[in-house]
């Protein structure tokens, strides 16, 4: 499964957002699952809030679900990101409920 990871970015050092990107990505990853972050999305610095959502609202819909992170509610885009799936019909995963996530036998 193709997993889009939704985390709050704007207004956070974007160390601290990559970091926390990475290790969600990881963990999915652990569970044989394929997960693609904001930031493999748009590389790109300096750009409109407009092009990253853009290209984050792209990403996910090429995705099977999406991977909400525990902070995702204080964040607008991400909760854009968490209505697109829920129109297109993509299964929505919480942080905090990884544990239910299928391992894929590898």
């Amino acid at each position: 499964m193709k997993i889009y990871i939704s985390i709050p970015i704007t207004g956070r050092p974007p160390e601290v957002a990559k970091a926390q990107a990475e290790r969600l990505k990881r963990l999915i990853e652990s569970k044989g699952h394929h997960a693609i972050t904001p930031f493999e999305v748009c590389p790109e610095p300096d750009m409109p809030y407009s092009f990253y959502m853009g290209r984050d609202i792209e990403a996910l819909l090429d995705c099977d679900a999406i991977c909400l992170s525990m902070d995702y509610r204080h964040s607008l885009g991400c909760q854009l990101e968490k209505e697109a799936a829920r129109i297109y019909k993509k299964r929505i995963i919480y942080e905090y409920d990884m544990d239910e996530l299928e391992p894929i036998n590898q």
